[in-house]
């Protein structure tokens, strides 16, 4: 949020785009993914993900989000995509790990739930990193 494009030495207003995409089974919704916080001064964009239940843990997820990064990349000029999952949600970082995402950094105590608090993970992807697996 702090460094967002500045015009005539004024910092210009978040990005509230939000592009959002389902993606279907047999017909019926399955998985989602939304790309968020647009940053137009780092070509960079945060996303969010979910699969329904039933459907998990058949690589599914890694197929709907490999599917989302070509066109991602592919039909915008972002440099950097960047999600934030929980600690706990280990499905979610072995999913984001073997898709070749980042771990930046820890947000500490950042995640509650059940009223308690966990540390949430924050994971990134560059263009030319994506470029390259695909390769």
């Amino acid at each position: 949020m702090t460094c967002r494009p500045i015009v005539d030495g004024k910092r210009m207003p978040l990005d509230e785009r939000v592009q959002n995409f389902t993606f279907l089974v047999d017909g019926a919704p399955a998985a989602w993914v939304s790309l968020f916080n647009f940053n137009s001064r780092n070509r960079a964009a945060e996303f969010g993900y979910g699969l329904v239940e039933p459907l998990r843990g058949r690589r599914l997820g890694q197929r709907m989000l490999a599917t989302a990064f070509d066109h991602f990349f592919a039909t915008t000029d972002l440099n950097k995509l960047q999600c934030r999952t929980a600690s706990f949600n280990i499905p979610s970082v072995r999913m984001l790990e073997s898709l070749g995402l980042t771990r930046d950094g820890v947000l500490r105590a950042e995640h509650e739930l059940d009223g308690e608090l966990f540390d949430e993970f924050i994971y990134s992807l560059l263009r030319h990193e994506w470029l390259e697996r695909q390769q």
